[in-house]
Parts: structure tokens; sequence; C-alpha cells
């Protein structure tokens, strides 16, 4: 049945189509501008992440269903390379016609179609490009605008195209561990499948190119702006190491203030070596003096030549303030000439004052005056000469103070300004080199990020194969096991008696046999037969049972009982009592005063059971098999007692035979006593004890309760082993166990699927 309903399911199936294509990304071999770049396996792996789930975004979703959407609300009529005729009718009828507003028809210029492979797969002649991205950006603005719109509802709704629901199952997957990505379709139009994995790779490789750049393109920015920042800072320091060497006079600081300082040195040992010179050169002119006693006019002649010695000095002392100050101009030299001229002169003047004293030969002391006055004249010469340079020395120390006190603030301001340009220089050097490398990350990701699309979707011309036969199969498979199940699982919970081998388990006793249910319309061919044989089984199993019991009494007294009412005691005891007739036996069989009728409930065979081939559930009440054995014994054979108060006393058959004035006129082979049910009436304890086989008789279709088993307890004591069960109404299949197959009308291939679920692969029915 499931196997047809799944035939009528898909009498009428959806075909399906599918394409495929391939982006080449380059991420893990392509080249790089970075030349000592390594192969990092996890950054690759990161790269793929990122680029699929860029694919996968809601984002590119949205834009290629909107420009598929525009894509075909542009078509003029139905083309079956993008949509067919039956998809096309369909979205005009349920595309509002104020969206159409949103459509642009302007633009006629189709120029921008020709030489491009990609819109010669997105475009038809009819659609022009430029339209084409107004017409996007309109139902892009009108999506965002609000969640009421057309768009936005058909978009976030399940439409079988458009939505993001349909859009999303496009597969994106990496090709094993190479540089490709695979995208792959299916749909129930061909062209709609072409057309979106075309479009699809349009948007992710302006997309993925668009967030690649925008990336390296912020942080060349950031370091173009740190950059420009840098530069001003340097500038501003230069700018003011430069006034400040303005401001001092200063060319190069360090070569300047090293030659003041050597200037300084050399001067300040000049100068101690000419203040002791020069007095050296009083104390020798002292020494000489001393020596000199000249006459009166000596004398006179002494103070003229000091006088112009005096006068010398004077001069000596201007020449060298003029020589140190001298600019080299012919005022100056001229000058200087003038002063050297009159100190020449001068000179000579003292000179001739010093040659008439020469003419004293002699000094007091006897030395000659030739040799004593011109020793005197050169030391004070010397003497004079000395001071003037002592002088200029020491005008020339205060200059180089206040050359000192200058350039002592200078140096300190000048290493503050330089170390402010050497952090600004490398600062400057420092960001200039992040600049270039952030340029050289642009230009390696605008590289990585020109994916290719190496193989364009196709049109498929044939659909995918449907699964109707699969599924027609594994309904049917599924049938069988869920039948099959349902029978296991309604086997494994069955705890009702059900049959001999499972009551034997339950009620720990030895089965006698057992009877099926007498049906109106059984399976099998002769019920007759059966049910006739099952009750040869069960009487000679009670005579069997009975001979190998050594007991004294001739009469067999059998007792048959059950715990619950309506188990068809009176049924099996006249059978059996019929059986052991039949074998030659006289029988007796005593019920008791029964004066509740059975109930003759009758189960309904509907037409449903019919169609689902279910057993006909309707009793054969008028089978003989269920006739009341007073039909078919004798009276003598079949007689009634009553059960009172004396009754609980009987010991044997014969002491209910005298309580109920019941005369016989031979003796009987076999007595079975039928006594009602253990539960609901009280039990005769002697008469268990002396009979020679109890016989409980118990329904398939129950359950054995506690109360049944407490009632069989309190008889074990009493019967022990003489006590067997028979199973009354069990399933017609449950008697195979005793007579082997059935007589049924059975195919020769029901006979091979029933040997082969039964693993008896080799076994035949004759020789």
């Amino acid at each position: 049945m499931l196997a047809l309903l799944v035939l009528l399911l898909t009498s009428k199936p959806s075909l399906e189509y599918s394409s495929q294509s391939i982006l080449y990304t380059g991420l893990a071999s392509g080249s790089s501008i970075e030349m000592d770049k390594a192969f990092n396996y996890y950054a690759t792996n990161t790269a793929f992440d990122n680029l699929i789930n860029i694919i996968n975004s809601r984002e590119t979703q949205e834009e290629v269903a909107i420009r598929l959407l525009s894509q075909h609300l542009m078509l003029p009529k139905a083309n079956p390379k993008f949509i067919s005729q039956k998809l096309f009718e369909e979205l005009k009828n349920k595309i509002p016609s104020e969206l159409y507003e949103y459509v642009d028809t302007n633009s006629t210029n189709q120029e921008n179609n020709k030489n491009d492979v990609a819109t010669e797969v997105l475009f038809p002649s009819e659609i022009n490009r430029e339209s084409y991205e107004k017409t996007v950006k309109n139902l892009t603005d009108l999506m965002n605008s609000s969640n009421t719109n057309f768009v936005y509802e058909l978009l976030n709704y399940e439409d079988e195209h458009y939505s993001l629901k349909a859009i999303s199952s496009i597969k994106a997957m990496r090709i094993s561990s190479s540089d490709l990505i695979k995208l792959s379709y299916t749909v129930n139009d061909p062209g709609i499948c072409q057309q979106t994995l075309a479009i699809y790779n349009e948007v992710c490789i302006k997309n993925y190119k668009n967030i690649k750049e925008n990336r390296s393109g912020s942080v060349v920015k950031y370091f173009e702006s740190q950059l420009e920042l840098s530069r001003e800072k340097l500038k501003q320091a230069e700018s003011k190491l430069l006034e400040f060497n303005k401001s001092y006079n200063i060319i190069n600081y360090y070569e300047q203030s090293k030659a003041v300082a050597v200037v300084k040195e050399d001067m300040e040992v000049a100068y101690n070596n000419k203040k002791a010179e020069l007095a050296g050169v009083k104390a020798a002119t002292k020494r000489l003096e001393e020596k000199l006693n000249i006459q009166d006019q000596i004398q006179t002649k002494s103070t003229l030549v000091l006088e112009k010695k005096e006068k010398l000095g004077e001069l000596n002392y201007e020449i060298a303030i003029s020589e140190a100050e001298s600019n080299n101009d012919e005022e100056s030299i001229a000058r200087i000439y003038d002063l050297k001229k009159q100190a020449e002169n001068l000179t000579n003047e003292i000179r001739a004052g010093v040659d008439e004293l020469y003419r004293y030969q002699n000094t007091l002391d006897g030395v000659p005056t030739s040799k004593v006055l011109p020793d005197w004249m050169n030391t004070v010469v010397q003497s004079e000469n000395l001071k003037a340079e002592i002088q200029v020395m020491d005008q020339r120390n205060k200059d180089f103070q206040e050359q000192y006190e200058i350039y002592a603030p200078a140096g300190a301001n000048i290493k503050r300004i330089e170390r402010e340009i050497s952090v600004s220089e490398q600062g400057y050097l420092e960001i200039l080199h992040g600049l270039n490398l952030a340029k050289l990350k642009l230009q390696d990701s605008e590289m990585s990020a020109n994916l290719k699309t190496i193989d364009p979707p196709f049109y498929p011309l044939t659909p995918i194969p449907t699964k109707r036969k699969i599924l027609i199969i594994a309904a049917a498979l599924l049938g069988g096991i869920l039948i099959l199940g349902i029978i296991l699982v309604m086997e494994y919970f069955d705890d009702t008696l059900k049959n001999a081998k499972k009551a034997s388990e339950i009620l720990k006793l030895k089965p006698l046999g057992m009877i099926p249910k007498i049906l109106l319309n059984p399976s099998t061919i002769n019920p007759k037969y059966i049910h006739q044989r099952l009750v040869e089984i069960i009487t000679q199993n009670i005579i069997q049972s009975l001979t190998t019991q050594h007991s004294e009494n001739n009469t067999k007294t059998i007792l048959c009982f059950s715990t619950q009412k309506m188990e068809g005691k009176t049924v099996l005891a006249g059978n059996i009592a019929k059986g052991l007739k039949e074998n030659g036996k006289n029988v007796l069989v005593l019920n008791y005063n029964n004066e509740e009728q059975p109930i003759n409930v009758q189960r309904k065979y509907s037409i449903i059971d019919k169609i689902l081939g279910n057993q006909d559930p309707r009793i054969d009440f008028d089978n003989p098999f269920l006739a009341n054995p007073s039909t078919y014994l004798d009276a003598s054979e079949y007689h009634t007692y009553t059960i009172d108060k004396q009754f609980y006393k009987a010991k044997n058959y014969i002491d209910i035979l005298n309580l109920n004035n019941i005369k016989l006129n031979y003796t009987p082979d076999y007595v079975i006593i039928e006594l009602p049910a253990l539960i609901y009436n009280n039990h005769p304890a002697e008469l268990f004890a002396n009979s020679d086989i109890d016989i409980l008789v118990c329904r398939s279709n129950r359950l054995w309760a506690e109360a049944d088993q407490t009632a069989l307890n309190n008889l074990l004591p009493l019967s022990g082993e003489k006590m067997k069960f028979i199973v009354n109404g069990v399933e017609l299949k449950e008697v195979e166990s005793l007579l082997g197959d059935l007589p049924k009308k059975r195919s020769q291939f029901r006979k091979k699927v029933k040997n082969m679920f039964k693993f008896q692969f080799f076994s035949k029915n004759q020789l």
C-alpha cells in the first residue's frame, strides 16, 4: 500500500535541473608581490573560509535574488535560456503592477553588452546593462525601505526561485586542497539554474574584491594621513633649528665651538707665557739699572730717553691694537704704517740718546758702559712690548668670555632641537616604511582578490533522474519492515498464554494439547480433520499419562476445571469423552448445574478487514465441535450435579452420584468431572486428592493474572504431578507445532518464501 501511495503521489514528478560553476581563487598557490611570503596552511584555510562565508552571506544572496528578479522583470517575453514560458507566466501573475514602476526602460544603448562574456550570459539582447543596474538599485532601495513591500516579502517567504531560502541552496565548496571553489545549484528550470549561478559568480567576485580592497585601502589612507602629520612635524623642527642658527649666527656649531675652544686654549698658554716673560724682563731691567750709576748728565739723558721710551711703548700698544683690529683696508694699513714710522723715528732718537751715554765707558763698579747700556736698553724695550701684548690679550679674553656665554646655552638648545628633528625624522621614516608595506599589501590584495570564473555555468539540457523507483522500492521495504516491526513488537509485548509452549513456561505445568478457534471461514482446507486430530492427541496423552500411574481403581477420574469462567471446559470435556468413547472406553461426564447461558457475541468482518487481508474473526457456533455434550452422548453418560454444602465433602465420583441420586447401569472406565471456576467457587479438596488426572483449561488470548496463579497454587499440593493443562482457542497457525504444515492451498512461490524465512532451503515434501 505504501508503494502504491508513493506511485500515485509521484505520478507527476517535478523535474529538476542542476548546473555548476568553478571559480579560481589563487589563495593557496597564486602569485604574490611579497617574494619571501611563505605558505601558511592555517592562513590559507582561514582565507577559504572567509571566501565561502562571503559567498553564503545574506547580503550576497539578497543581491543575487534581486538581480535575478530584475532580469526576469525586464524580459519582454519568455526566453527558455533565462526562464521557461510556464514560470514566466506565473511570475507575471504574482507580480503586482506597481512593481513595474521600478523597472528602468529609458536606456536604449546596447553597446555595453558587446564583447563581454559575462553580459552575454547574463543579458539577452533586449536588456541594456545600464537599465539593468538602475532596476537593481531601484528594487534594492524598495526592499530596504520597509519590511512590508513585495520585494522584501518575496525574498523572505518561501518562493522557489527568488527567496533567500531558495538561493541559499546553492552549495559552495572547496575542491579538495586546490585553489578552486565549486558552486552548484539545482532548481526546476534550466534557464534559471544557469542564470542564477552566473549572477552568483558576478556578485561574489565583486563583493570579495570590494572587501579585500577596502580593507587594505583603509590602511593605506591611515598611513598617508600619519605621514603628512609626521612631515609637518619634521618641517617645523627643522625650521626651528634654522631660526635658532640665524639668531646666533651659527653656521656649524660644533666646528665653531671647537675652533673657539682651541684658540682660547692657545691664547691662555700664550698669555701666561707673556706674563712670565714680562716679570723676567722687569727683574733684569731692575738689576741693570742698579748697576748703572750715571752722572747728572746721564740722568738727564736718561730721563729724556725714558720719556721717549714711554712714548715708544704707547706707540707699540697702538700698533698692536691697530693690527688686531685691522680689516686689511688702505686706511688701516696707512695708519699702522704711520705709527710704525713714528715708532721707528722714536727708536732712532732713543738709540741716539743712548749713544751719548755710551760715551761713558765704565760704570761705578768698573763695568764698561758700552756693555751694560745695550742690555738695559733691550730689556726696557722688551718689557714695554710685553706689556702691550698682555693688554691686548686681556681684551681678547674678555671677548672670548662673552662668546662663551653665548655658545654655552646654544649648545643645549641645539641638542634639544636636533633630538626633536631626529625623533620626527625616525617616525617619518617608520611611517613611510609602513606606507610602502601597506601599498604593497594593497597591491597584493588586489591581485589575490581577482577571482576568475574558469568554468562558467552550463545550460542543463536533461533533468536530474528522479528517485521515483527508489522511493517506491523504499516504500515497499519500509512497509514490510514496518509490518515486521509491528509483528515483532506485538510478539515481544504479548503476555497472553497464546500457545502450549508459552503457557507451559508461565504455568510451570505440562501440556496435554491445544484446541484452535472454531472459525466460520477457516484458512485451512479440512478443519474437521484438524479438530478431530487434536482431540485424539489430547486423548492419547491422557490415556498415556493414566497408564503410567499405578492405581488400584479401574475407573479413572478426570477433573476438568479452570480459574476463570467461559474457558471452554464443557466443550473440551465433551469432546474428550467423545474421543475416549471412540477408543472403546466407557465414559461418564458429570457437569455442574450451570444456569448461566453462554454469551454468543459475534465479531463483525468489515470490508476494511477484507481489504487488509485480515482473518475472518467470526466463530462457527454451528460447528459440531462446539455442540453441547448432551447432544452426542447418551443420557446415561452425561449427568449434572448440584453444588451444595454436601458437594464439598465429596471424596470421589461415587459420592457425587449418591448425593444427586444418580444410578448407573454400568461401570465407567473414565469419569470426567467438570468443576466451576476456582476463583468464584470453592472446591472439594479430597476430590482433587483422589483424582487420577487434573486438567486445567485456559484460553490462549488471556493474561495469566496473580489471582489465577494463587488459585492454582492452592491446588498444587493436592494435585502435584497429576495436574496438566489444555490451551483453548489458539490461533490456527499455532497447531502447526503439533500437526506440522496445515492442509492449505499454497503456491510454489509461497512455499519457497516460507522455507526461506524458516531457513529450510533444502527441505522437500517428498523423496
